[in-house]
């Protein structure tokens, strides 16, 4: 009978390096419930042409687009959720990088990159829910995947 090696987001982080050349350590983001990544799109371009067979639109694949990182998370204040705002300011392009356990937990799944804050946002500020924070993350260009 089948097994599946599908595995949770527990354990997951997002971290950006201290030292961009060469990459530093990874200074991890505090307290992050969310790690969602939209790697990239390639649009479609339109070739159809009179004598496109079968009356049928043709396509060809663009250039690939950049995606975006959004993360959220417990807003608790600390030097690690406080530098989004000091990055954004600065207008740093930065290196990324996304680590979680797969397989069951016996590989890790890494992602790295580079890119800049394109929102950031806290808040609510409510009586009865925690603070929440979020922040997406523009990618600049490719990403590198690997498992290990």
């Amino acid at each position: 009978m089948p097994k599946s090696n599908a595995n949770t987001g527990y354990k997951a982080t997002f971290g950006i390096a201290v030292d961009a050349s060469p990459i530093g350590d990874y200074v991890l983001m505090a307290e992050l419930a969310s790690i969602k990544p939209s790697n990239f799109s390639i649009p479609a371009i339109d070739t159809t042409h009179l004598q496109s067979p079968n009356a049928t639109e043709e396509m060809i694949p663009g250039l690939i687009k950049p995606g975006t990182i959004a993360i959220t998370g417990n807003f608790i204040g600390d030097a690690s959720q406080l530098n989004i705002s000091t990055l954004a300011q600065a207008q740093a392009i930065f290196p990324w990088q996304i680590t979680s356990p797969i397989k069951k937990g016996t590989a890790v799944y890494t992602a790295t990159g580079y890119g800049f804050i394109a929102k950031y946002e806290t808040g609510p500020f409510e009586p009865n829910k925690k603070i929440d924070f979020a922040a997406d993350i523009q990618i600049t260009g490719n990403i590198t995947e690997t498992v290990v």
